[in-house]
């Protein structure tokens, strides 16, 4: 499948991953995809759509307190098709090094009901390490700071 990459997203591609953050991430995070960026200067957004342009899978990465940063969203009737991972695989053959928060419990509901199921297993098996000592335990979110560096040969 196809990547997009790009700096800007228009109304609707911002609203589509609006729409599939509050329906994939635990309802505690509702409509916080609007501030995720909000003082970050520099960002590329990776976007896979279905046939009829419907944004799918979503990936961001940015720079955060001189750190590079990541979130990732797959919609769930496409997840576990390889699309996360591809997702990675981009961003890997890109950066060098990058981070991100993932929640690590499976206890927060999604706004359909259903228990959010933590990634961390499978950002575990991308290579990603879990950050020792680097957590947020917060009301909102409980989750551990997850990296990926390139191994040099």
């Amino acid at each position: 499948m196809e990547i997009i990459k790009t700096k800007s997203l228009t109304l609707i591609q911002s609203e589509q991953i609006n729409a599939l953050w509050n329906s994939e991430y635990p309802v505690k995070l509702k409509d916080r995809f609007s501030i995720l960026l909000e003082g970050i200067a520099w960002y590329n957004h990776f976007l896979i759509e279905d046939a009829n342009r419907s944004i799918i899978a979503w990936a961001v990465i940015f720079e955060h307190k001189e750190q590079i940063r990541f979130s990732i969203i797959v919609s769930q009737h496409h997840q576990g098709k390889g699309l996360g991972k591809l997702l990675l695989d981009q961003l890997k053959s890109q950066y060098n090094e990058f981070y991100g928060w993932v929640i690590d419990h499976n206890d927060d509901l999604k706004s359909n009901g259903t228990n959010y199921i933590s990634p961390l297993p499978f950002y575990v098996k991308q290579g990603f390490e879990i950050i020792p000592n680097k957590r947020i335990t917060s009301e909102m979110i409980q989750a551990v700071l997850v990296g990926w560096k390139k191994k040099n040969n």
